[in-house]
């Protein structure tokens, strides 16, 4: 009865952002988005969803300004994920986040004579298809995971990954090729 419940309330929250908010949500009605998300669009923000998308509770959507958000078919992220997307954030088909991950295309600049600035600096962000993406990872603005990666719990993703790479944090990252 819950997950009719969900869907029932995942249509409808969708809908009402569509047409009485106006916003720009495409894609397929029928998800599975926790009542406790938080999915905000701010100014000309774009969101584009696959099919049979499931966000746990408290997990936190932000989509500011120009920027774009595409989220591919039967991809997963469990609770208290967050997504901060000011340029473009594109995650492929069937992909898994684990609770915590964190994913910002955006940093604040900074300068040493001025300290910290509220202007960002930005760089979109590419998620391959198939990637399992472990506990309380943060992946940061400009990086391309390829597809089949498995990325381990709590590393920091800086640089690019390529496609069918295990990667594991000891203070330093490790990339291997999946065997």
């Amino acid at each position: 009865m819950r997950i009719y419940f969900i869907f029932l309330y995942s249509f409808l929250y969708i809908l009402l952002k569509r047409i009485v908010f106006c916003q720009k949500i495409s894609g397929s009605l029928l998800q599975r988005i926790s009542p406790r998300t938080s999915l905000k669009l701010f100014g000309s923000a774009k969101v584009e969803l696959g099919r049979n998308i499931q966000i746990e509770s408290m997990c936190d959507v932000q989509v500011h300004g120009n920027g774009i958000l595409q989220i591919g078919d039967l991809s997963y992220f469990n609770h208290f994920c967050m997504i901060s997307c000011h340029d473009r954030i594109e995650i492929g088909d069937n992909c898994m986040f684990g609770p915590g991950v964190r994913i910002f295309d955006n940093n604040h600049r900074f300068a040493r004579n001025l300290g910290v600035s509220s202007k960002l600096s930005t760089a979109p962000i590419t998620i391959g298809n198939n990637c399992w993406v472990a506990s309380n990872v943060i992946i940061l603005k400009g990086v391309t995971i390829g597809d089949n990666c498995v990325i381990g719990a709590g590393c920091i993703i800086c640089q690019n990954i390529p496609a069918n790479s295990l990667v594991r944090g000891n203070n330093n990252l490790l990339i291997e090729e999946l065997k």
